[in-house]
């Protein structure tokens, strides 16, 4: 019994010990709370700074999401489309642009092209040049980089058409206040397919842009002057003058006229 007591004593005791402990963490939480229940005014306009810097610093939609948004043909392909674009406007006119064209759908593309481009189109889709052209493409490789103008992209589409690859440079106008966007096509060298190396859309632009640049200066300058070897075609032992100075040069016998000083010719019997 006795030992039953202390047992039980000793359950008691660490029952209560354990209280304390409790007890004692709990009144120290509240003591630090206690001392921290107004923050300071700095602390609390940290916190509400950086609560609006996460708010901000939200995820924006990638290239792809933009394009599954906007129900793009699945043909285009975006290069870095995982990435989010420094201006989803531009974005979305590029992968608007293209959309028209792999689907041939003219009248949604015209208006996204200067007024020159946009004859052309007219002419193209009246004689049934721009259905051929636009129905076999089955991939199109879009990148594009800073212009050389504000506000403005050079922009690269590289196409699969059938067994064959095509390729045309593009550069977009600026948005800002309000403006449309604008796609304008920058001349194509010869076999420019061919000339490009590499499969990144910086390089292959820099590329396109060197060749039309050498191409310029070539056409501006000069044709080849081609000197011809002067002959001298005198007779040799003529003189260039004659023995007398007042005296007429003799005129070269022509037909039917004989050189003066040659013997009479005798009357036929």
């Amino acid at each position: 019994m006795i030992q039953l007591r202390k047992l039980k004593m000793q359950k008691v005791n660490l029952v209560s010990t354990t209280r304390i402990a409790l007890l004692i963490s709990a009144l120290s939480c509240t003591i630090i709370s206690c001392g921290k229940t107004e923050a300071p005014k700095e602390q609390a306009d940290a916190t509400e700074t950086q609560h609006v810097a996460a708010v901000e610093e939200a995820p924006t939609e990638s290239l792809n999401d933009i394009m599954k948004r906007l129900g793009i043909d699945k043909k285009i392909r975006v290069e870095d489309g995982d990435k989010a674009p420094s201006n989803p406007k531009q974005a979305e006119a590029i992968v608007v642009f293209f959309d028209a064209m792999v689907r041939g759908n003219a009248q949604k593309l015209k208006p996204l092209l200067s007024e020159q481009d946009q004859v052309v189109l007219e002419d193209m889709d009246k004689s049934g040049q721009w259905k051929s052209a636009t129905e076999n493409i089955s991939r199109v490789n879009v990148g594009w980089t800073a212009g050389s103008e504000p506000d403005t992209l050079t922009v690269l589409g590289f196409y699969t058409v059938g067994d064959n690859f095509a390729a045309q440079l593009w550069t977009l106008s600026s948005i800002e206040g309000g403006k449309p966007a604008i796609m304008t096509a920058l001349p194509s060298p010869q076999k420019i397919v061919e000339r490009l190396q590499g499969n990144k859309t910086d390089a292959r632009i820099k590329q396109w842009l060197a060749i039309n640049k050498e191409e310029m200066v070539s056409a501006k300058a000069p044709d080849e002057v081609i000197e011809i070897p002067q002959q001298d075609r005198s007779v040799k032992g003529e003189s260039s003058s004659s023995g007398s100075g007042d005296s007429e040069p003799s005129k070269p016998a022509g037909p039917g006229r004989r050189k003066p000083g040659d013997s009479p010719v005798e009357r036929p019997k």
